[in-house]
Protein backbone atom coordinates (compact mmCIF):
# COMPACT_ATOMS: atom_id res chain seq x y z
CA UNK A 1 0.00 0.00 0.00
CA UNK A 2 2.86 2.14 0.93
CA UNK A 3 4.54 1.88 -2.52
CA UNK A 4 0.48 2.63 -4.05
CA UNK A 5 0.74 5.84 -2.30
CA UNK A 6 4.30 6.59 -3.32
CA UNK A 7 3.97 6.15 -6.64
CA UNK A 8 0.71 8.02 -6.78
CA UNK A 9 2.61 10.89 -5.41
CA UNK A 10 5.67 10.44 -7.89
CA UNK A 11 2.89 10.38 -10.58
CA UNK A 12 1.38 13.78 -9.37
CA UNK A 13 4.52 15.38 -9.29
CA UNK A 14 5.62 14.38 -12.68
CA UNK A 15 2.30 15.57 -14.05
CA UNK A 16 2.47 18.58 -12.23
CA UNK A 17 6.04 19.56 -13.54
CA UNK A 18 5.13 18.78 -16.79
CA UNK A 19 1.61 20.92 -17.00
CA UNK A 20 3.93 23.71 -15.54
CA UNK A 21 6.40 23.37 -18.22
CA UNK A 22 3.99 23.27 -20.80
CA UNK A 23 1.94 26.39 -19.34
CA UNK A 24 1.75 29.30 -22.45
CA UNK A 25 4.62 32.02 -21.69
CA UNK A 26 3.30 35.54 -22.54
CA UNK A 27 5.41 38.52 -23.36
CA UNK A 28 4.85 42.23 -22.92
CA UNK A 29 2.46 44.08 -24.67
CA UNK A 30 3.84 46.64 -27.46
CA UNK A 31 1.67 49.68 -28.37
CA UNK A 32 1.60 50.89 -32.14
CA UNK A 33 -1.09 53.16 -32.49
CA UNK A 34 -3.45 55.81 -29.96
CA UNK A 35 -2.70 57.39 -26.91
CA UNK A 36 -4.74 59.58 -24.42
CA UNK A 37 -5.09 62.63 -26.90
CA UNK A 38 -6.32 61.19 -29.78
CA UNK A 39 -8.35 58.42 -31.40
CA UNK A 40 -9.28 57.22 -35.35
CA UNK A 41 -13.02 57.99 -36.28
CA UNK A 42 -14.58 55.87 -38.67
CA UNK A 43 -17.85 56.75 -40.22
CA UNK A 44 -20.64 54.71 -42.03
CA UNK A 45 -19.99 55.06 -45.65
CA UNK A 46 -16.41 55.77 -45.45
CA UNK A 47 -13.58 53.76 -48.06
CA UNK A 48 -10.80 51.87 -45.80
CA UNK A 49 -9.16 54.56 -44.04
CA UNK A 50 -5.23 54.36 -42.28
CA UNK A 51 -5.10 54.27 -38.87
CA UNK A 52 -1.93 54.00 -37.77
CA UNK A 53 -0.22 56.57 -38.56
CA UNK A 54 3.79 55.11 -39.85
CA UNK A 55 4.88 51.99 -41.04
CA UNK A 56 6.36 49.14 -38.67
CA UNK A 57 9.15 46.04 -38.98
CA UNK A 58 7.82 42.80 -39.27
CA UNK A 59 5.85 41.26 -36.45
CA UNK A 60 8.15 38.94 -36.13
CA UNK A 61 11.15 41.30 -35.60
CA UNK A 62 8.94 43.17 -33.15
CA UNK A 63 7.62 40.42 -30.79
CA UNK A 64 11.11 39.05 -30.88
CA UNK A 65 12.98 36.21 -27.97
CA UNK A 66 14.30 32.80 -27.95
CA UNK A 67 11.44 30.10 -28.20
CA UNK A 68 10.98 26.82 -25.78
CA UNK A 69 10.90 23.67 -27.76
CA UNK A 70 7.84 22.19 -28.84
CA UNK A 71 6.21 26.35 -28.21
CA UNK A 72 4.31 27.78 -30.70
CA UNK A 73 4.31 31.60 -31.17
CA UNK A 74 0.87 32.81 -31.37
CA UNK A 75 0.82 36.56 -32.27
CA UNK A 76 -2.55 38.55 -31.19
CA UNK A 77 -3.55 42.03 -31.85
CA UNK A 78 -5.53 44.21 -28.99
CA UNK A 79 -7.55 47.06 -29.94
CA UNK A 80 -9.51 49.50 -27.75
CA UNK A 81 -12.76 50.78 -29.28
CA UNK A 82 -16.43 52.56 -29.14
CA UNK A 83 -18.96 52.74 -31.59
CA UNK A 84 -22.79 54.07 -32.06
CA UNK A 85 -22.87 51.51 -34.67
CA UNK A 86 -26.22 49.43 -34.84
CA UNK A 87 -25.31 47.78 -38.15
CA UNK A 88 -22.50 46.26 -39.88
CA UNK A 89 -18.72 45.85 -37.91
CA UNK A 90 -15.74 47.49 -38.03
CA UNK A 91 -12.85 45.68 -40.10
CA UNK A 92 -9.16 45.81 -40.40
CA UNK A 93 -6.16 44.79 -42.50
CA UNK A 94 -2.78 44.72 -43.07
CA UNK A 95 -1.55 46.58 -45.68
CA UNK A 96 1.90 46.63 -47.15
CA UNK A 97 1.77 50.13 -49.09
CA UNK A 98 5.56 50.45 -50.50
CA UNK A 99 4.26 47.26 -52.62
CA UNK A 100 0.64 48.32 -52.82
CA UNK A 101 -0.84 45.15 -51.30
CA UNK A 102 -3.02 44.26 -48.58
CA UNK A 103 -2.58 41.64 -46.47
CA UNK A 104 -4.36 40.11 -43.52
CA UNK A 105 -8.19 40.44 -43.24
CA UNK A 106 -10.23 40.58 -39.84
CA UNK A 107 -12.65 42.31 -37.86
CA UNK A 108 -13.74 43.36 -34.41
CA UNK A 109 -17.14 42.99 -32.77
CA UNK A 110 -18.78 45.91 -31.60
CA UNK A 111 -19.23 47.44 -28.27
CA UNK A 112 -22.33 48.17 -27.00
CA UNK A 113 -23.49 50.87 -29.58
CA UNK A 114 -22.42 53.92 -27.04
CA UNK A 115 -19.43 56.63 -27.62
CA UNK A 116 -18.78 57.55 -23.96
CA UNK A 117 -17.50 53.57 -23.22
CA UNK A 118 -15.03 51.34 -24.86
CA UNK A 119 -13.93 48.08 -25.09
CA UNK A 120 -10.99 45.84 -26.13
CA UNK A 121 -10.75 43.28 -28.69
CA UNK A 122 -8.10 40.45 -28.75
CA UNK A 123 -8.06 39.03 -31.91
CA UNK A 124 -5.31 36.26 -33.20
CA UNK A 125 -3.15 37.28 -36.39
CA UNK A 126 -0.67 35.78 -38.42
CA UNK A 127 2.52 37.00 -38.84
CA UNK A 128 3.90 39.18 -41.10
CA UNK A 129 5.89 36.24 -43.47
CA UNK A 130 2.98 33.96 -44.01
CA UNK A 131 0.85 37.10 -44.93
CA UNK A 132 3.83 38.55 -47.07
CA UNK A 133 3.54 34.75 -48.64
CA UNK A 134 -0.07 35.18 -49.30
CA UNK A 135 0.03 38.54 -50.65
CA UNK A 136 2.74 37.26 -53.20
CA UNK A 137 5.64 39.56 -51.65
CA UNK A 138 9.22 37.22 -51.41
CA UNK A 139 10.49 36.69 -48.50
CA UNK A 140 13.92 38.22 -50.46
CA UNK A 141 12.22 41.66 -50.87
CA UNK A 142 14.34 43.92 -47.91
CA UNK A 143 10.57 45.98 -47.36
CA UNK A 144 9.02 42.96 -47.66
CA UNK A 145 8.32 43.30 -43.86
CA UNK A 146 7.18 46.90 -43.27
CA UNK A 147 3.18 46.89 -43.14
CA UNK A 148 0.20 49.41 -41.55
CA UNK A 149 -3.31 49.03 -40.40
CA UNK A 150 -6.38 50.39 -42.35
CA UNK A 151 -9.69 49.82 -41.06
CA UNK A 152 -13.45 50.95 -41.85
CA UNK A 153 -17.16 50.59 -40.99
CA UNK A 154 -18.73 48.15 -42.82
CA UNK A 155 -22.50 46.87 -43.89
CA UNK A 156 -23.56 50.93 -42.87
CA UNK A 157 -22.83 52.53 -46.26
CA UNK A 158 -26.74 54.00 -46.33
CA UNK A 159 -25.93 55.28 -42.61
CA UNK A 160 -22.98 57.70 -42.51
CA UNK A 161 -23.95 58.94 -38.95
CA UNK A 162 -22.44 55.08 -37.24
CA UNK A 163 -19.21 55.95 -36.12
CA UNK A 164 -16.36 54.08 -34.69
CA UNK A 165 -13.71 55.22 -32.95
CA UNK A 166 -10.17 53.82 -32.65
CA UNK A 167 -8.07 55.10 -29.39
CA UNK A 168 -5.70 52.23 -28.90
CA UNK A 169 -3.69 49.10 -31.02
CA UNK A 170 -1.83 46.95 -29.54
CA UNK A 171 0.64 44.12 -30.43
CA UNK A 172 1.13 40.82 -28.17
CA UNK A 173 2.72 37.20 -28.57
CA UNK A 174 2.05 34.64 -26.50
CA UNK A 175 3.76 30.90 -26.48
CA UNK A 176 2.01 27.76 -26.61
CA UNK A 177 3.36 24.52 -26.02
CA UNK A 178 1.80 22.93 -29.47
CA UNK A 179 0.06 25.58 -30.23
CA UNK A 180 -1.53 27.02 -34.21
CA UNK A 181 -0.59 29.76 -36.27
CA UNK A 182 -3.71 31.71 -37.60
CA UNK A 183 -4.63 31.08 -41.25
CA UNK A 184 -4.16 34.12 -43.44
CA UNK A 185 -7.37 36.07 -44.64
CA UNK A 186 -6.21 37.90 -47.12
CA UNK A 187 -7.96 41.06 -48.22
CA UNK A 188 -8.78 40.72 -51.43
CA UNK A 189 -10.28 44.30 -52.90
CA UNK A 190 -7.35 46.12 -53.13
CA UNK A 191 -9.19 49.59 -52.16
CA UNK A 192 -6.73 52.02 -51.56
CA UNK A 193 -7.20 53.85 -48.03
CA UNK A 194 -8.04 57.70 -47.61
CA UNK A 195 -6.56 59.26 -44.37
CA UNK A 196 -8.36 58.79 -41.34
CA UNK A 197 -9.86 61.31 -39.08
CA UNK A 198 -8.26 61.63 -36.02
CA UNK A 199 -10.18 63.09 -33.45
CA UNK A 200 -9.41 64.71 -29.96
CA UNK A 201 -10.87 66.38 -26.98
CA UNK A 202 -13.90 65.10 -25.15
CA UNK A 203 -15.59 61.74 -25.66
CA UNK A 204 -16.94 62.38 -28.97
CA UNK A 205 -14.15 64.10 -30.44
CA UNK A 206 -14.14 68.21 -30.38
CA UNK A 207 -11.47 68.05 -32.79
CA UNK A 208 -11.03 66.42 -35.72
CA UNK A 209 -7.84 66.21 -37.58
CA UNK A 210 -8.55 64.78 -41.28
CA UNK A 211 -5.77 65.16 -44.48
CA UNK A 212 -3.86 67.94 -43.15
CA UNK A 213 -6.74 69.54 -42.30
CA UNK A 214 -8.55 70.91 -38.44
CA UNK A 215 -12.20 70.59 -37.55
CA UNK A 216 -13.57 71.81 -34.80
CA UNK A 217 -16.96 70.45 -34.29
CA UNK A 218 -17.28 69.01 -37.21
CA UNK A 219 -15.72 65.54 -38.58
CA UNK A 220 -15.49 66.40 -42.01
CA UNK A 221 -13.16 70.08 -42.42
CA UNK A 222 -13.03 71.50 -45.84
CA UNK A 223 -10.61 73.53 -45.43
CA UNK A 224 -7.24 74.36 -43.44
CA UNK A 225 -9.58 75.17 -40.18
CA UNK A 226 -13.35 74.38 -40.18
CA UNK A 227 -15.22 75.51 -37.14
CA UNK A 228 -18.61 74.70 -36.41
CA UNK A 229 -19.72 77.16 -34.26
CA UNK A 230 -18.30 80.77 -32.86
CA UNK A 231 -15.33 82.24 -32.79
CA UNK A 232 -13.63 84.69 -29.61
CA UNK A 233 -10.89 86.71 -30.58
CA UNK A 234 -9.04 89.65 -29.50
CA UNK A 235 -7.19 90.27 -32.40
CA UNK A 236 -7.80 88.64 -36.50
CA UNK A 237 -4.55 89.07 -38.66
CA UNK A 238 -5.52 88.00 -42.51
CA UNK A 239 -2.24 88.36 -45.09
CA UNK A 240 -3.34 89.46 -48.09
CA UNK A 241 -1.35 90.34 -51.61
CA UNK A 242 -0.18 94.22 -51.64
CA UNK A 243 -1.40 93.65 -55.33
CA UNK A 244 -5.15 92.65 -54.63
CA UNK A 245 -5.48 95.63 -52.25
CA UNK A 246 -7.68 98.03 -54.29
CA UNK A 247 -4.87 101.09 -54.14
CA UNK A 248 -5.26 100.93 -57.70
CA UNK A 249 -8.59 102.85 -57.42
CA UNK A 250 -6.85 105.81 -57.29
CA UNK A 251 -4.48 105.09 -60.27
CA UNK A 252 -5.29 107.69 -63.26
CA UNK A 253 -5.99 105.01 -65.71
CA UNK A 254 -8.26 102.76 -63.35
CA UNK A 255 -11.82 103.24 -65.04
CA UNK A 256 -14.43 104.43 -62.71
CA UNK A 257 -17.60 102.86 -63.32
CA UNK A 258 -20.37 105.64 -64.01
CA UNK A 259 -23.06 106.27 -61.27
CA UNK A 260 -25.29 105.56 -64.01
CA UNK A 261 -24.42 101.85 -65.07
CA UNK A 262 -24.37 101.16 -61.23
CA UNK A 263 -27.57 102.34 -60.27
CA UNK A 264 -28.67 100.37 -63.68
CA UNK A 265 -27.08 97.27 -62.50
CA UNK A 266 -28.66 97.76 -59.01
CA UNK A 267 -32.12 98.15 -60.71
CA UNK A 268 -31.65 94.73 -62.48
CA UNK A 269 -29.64 92.78 -59.96
CA UNK A 270 -30.46 93.94 -56.57
CA UNK A 271 -27.02 94.03 -55.30
CA UNK A 272 -24.02 96.01 -55.90
CA UNK A 273 -21.87 95.08 -58.86
CA UNK A 274 -18.80 93.21 -58.21
CA UNK A 275 -20.29 91.97 -54.43
CA UNK A 276 -21.17 88.69 -53.68
CA UNK A 277 -25.35 88.18 -54.34
CA UNK A 278 -27.18 86.56 -51.15
CA UNK A 279 -27.14 83.36 -52.61
CA UNK A 280 -23.93 83.40 -53.81
CA UNK A 281 -23.32 83.90 -50.05
CA UNK A 282 -25.58 81.20 -48.56
CA UNK A 283 -23.77 78.81 -51.13
CA UNK A 284 -20.56 79.59 -50.70
CA UNK A 285 -20.04 81.51 -47.46
CA UNK A 286 -18.66 84.69 -46.81
CA UNK A 287 -14.75 85.44 -47.39
CA UNK A 288 -13.75 87.88 -44.55
CA UNK A 289 -10.71 88.85 -46.61
CA UNK A 290 -12.16 88.99 -50.28
CA UNK A 291 -15.13 91.03 -48.54
CA UNK A 292 -12.95 94.14 -47.07
CA UNK A 293 -11.49 94.05 -50.05
CA UNK A 294 -14.14 94.73 -52.22
CA UNK A 295 -16.13 96.76 -49.77
CA UNK A 296 -12.83 98.59 -49.65
CA UNK A 297 -13.01 99.23 -53.07
CA UNK A 298 -16.32 100.29 -53.43
CA UNK A 299 -15.68 103.04 -50.73
CA UNK A 300 -12.89 104.31 -52.59
CA UNK A 301 -14.88 104.53 -55.42
CA UNK A 302 -17.52 106.70 -53.91
CA UNK A 303 -14.81 108.32 -52.27
CA UNK A 304 -13.83 109.59 -55.65
CA UNK A 305 -17.14 110.29 -56.67
CA UNK A 306 -17.77 112.17 -53.60
CA UNK A 307 -14.15 113.97 -54.72
CA UNK A 308 -15.72 114.65 -58.58
CA UNK A 309 -18.80 115.76 -57.14
CA UNK A 310 -17.54 118.47 -54.86
CA UNK A 311 -14.75 119.96 -57.56
CA UNK A 312 -18.53 120.34 -59.62
CA UNK A 313 -19.99 121.93 -56.58
CA UNK A 314 -17.36 124.29 -56.63
CA UNK A 315 -17.56 125.22 -60.03
CA UNK A 316 -21.19 125.69 -60.32
CA UNK A 317 -20.99 128.01 -56.49
CA UNK A 318 -18.29 129.77 -58.65
CA UNK A 319 -20.41 130.46 -61.42
CA UNK A 320 -22.90 131.35 -59.76
CA UNK A 321 -20.68 133.99 -57.88
CA UNK A 322 -19.81 135.72 -60.75
CA UNK A 323 -23.27 135.61 -62.23
CA UNK A 324 -24.48 137.21 -59.07
CA UNK A 325 -22.29 139.53 -58.43
CA UNK A 326 -22.84 140.65 -62.65
CA UNK A 327 -26.26 141.21 -61.83
CA UNK A 328 -25.53 143.47 -59.43
CA UNK A 329 -22.50 145.42 -60.59
CA UNK A 330 -22.82 149.44 -60.47
CA UNK A 331 -23.25 149.48 -64.19
CA UNK A 332 -25.53 146.46 -64.40
CA UNK A 333 -27.95 148.55 -61.72
CA UNK A 334 -27.59 151.78 -64.05
CA UNK A 335 -28.78 150.03 -66.97
CA UNK A 336 -31.31 148.56 -65.24
CA UNK A 337 -32.76 151.69 -64.37
CA UNK A 338 -32.71 152.96 -68.12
Amino acid sequence: MKRFILAVCLLQAVFTTATHAQAPIEHNILQIYGNEEGAAWLNGGDSWQTITKGSYLTIEQLLSGSLNPGYVRQYYILIARSDNMTCGEIQFRFWFSWKNKAGHQFKVSKWNGKMHEGGYALVQIPGTAAQALAAGIANTDPYGGYWRIDARVSGCDAVPSAVAKISGIYLRAIDYYQGKDADVVLNTDGDAAIPTKYVMGGTTGAVVVKDGKVGIGTFNPRASLSVNGEVYAKRVKVTQNAADWPDYVFHPDYKLPSLDSTAAFISSNRHLPGIPSAQQIGENGLDLAEMNRLLLQKVEELTLHMIRSQEENKALKARVEQLEKGLTSPEKQKNGKR
